[in-house]
């Protein structure tokens, strides 16, 4: 399934190579500061993407944003030679201020290109979130750095699925080190906030949709309610639990 137009697109093309006109990491106007992009109505996302596999050459995400009870496609972004010594792994994007969703993520091996994402039955359109992020005007975030695993999980009687593990954490010191050295000029008016990681695959619940389930769960039509709808109170109570029990073990 193509990503969408230009290089990504062309990455869906099994077993072939980038051509030599995409072979550039995404990147913004390094002369972007938090000032111009307030007055533009604009942010700025910056990711260190991970390579999944020790044979991934180029790698590749796509963003995405809500849409109904799924998630629309938005924009891709590429790190190109991922495991390069000298140029860090990382991804700049402008965009709107909003809401945005990993959608997919692919590897790009000598061989061909291997993809986690959960399309849905409509072009563009995918069934889950990977992660997500929320950008405001005038912003440069560091949203994190992005860790995919996928690998064929057992066996049943409707074949092998694929078991993904995502997980987002700060980036190395020498990242960091390597980032500033680069791009100065980004990496002095860059802030972290990293993305949330999805729970299951699944989207988090909305404010909307807990508010429903809370009317649901008086109504008797749903039992419990998910971690993120549960009061700050509930939540507490929840991690001094989980503590009590790892010290009993």
């Amino acid at each position: 399934m193509a990503w969408g137009n230009g290089c990504l697109g062309l990455m869906a093309l099994a077993g072939a190579m980038l051509v030599a006109g995409c072979t550039q990491t995404t990147q913004v106007d390094e002369s972007v500061t938090t000032a111009s992009l307030n007055q533009t109505r604009k942010a700025v996302a910056v990711m260190r993407v991970g390579a999944a596999s020790p044979y991934c050459i180029n790698v590749a995400v796509l963003l995405g944003v809500r849409d109904g009870e799924g998630f629309r496609r938005h924009q891709g972004i590429t790190v190109m030679n991922v495991r390069s010594l000298t140029e860090p792994a990382v991804a700049e994007v402008e965009l709107d201020p909003g809401e945005y969703h990993v959608l997919a993520y692919r590897c790009q091996t000598s061989k061909g290109v291997k993809t986690v994402h959960d399309g849905a039955d409509m072009p563009g359109v995918y069934r889950t979130s990977l992660a997500s992020f929320v950008l405001q005007s005038g912003e440069i975030v560091n949203v994190g750095y992005l860790h995919v695993e996928a690998w064929r999980d057992g066996r049943n009687t409707f074949g092998r699925p694929t078991r993904v593990e995502i997980e987002v954490t700060d980036w190395p010191l020498n990242e960091l080190d390597r980032f500033k050295a680069r791009r100065p000029h980004i990496y002095a008016q860059m802030k972290t906030r990293l993305m949330a990681v999805t729970p299951a695959g699944q989207a988090p619940p909305t404010g909307q949709d807990c508010a429903r389930l809370k009317a649901l769960k008086v109504e008797g039509k749903v039992q419990g309610l998910p971690r993120e709808c549960a009061g700050p109170a509930a939540k507490k109570g929840a991690a001094a639990a989980a503590v009590a029990k790892q010290g009993g073990n």
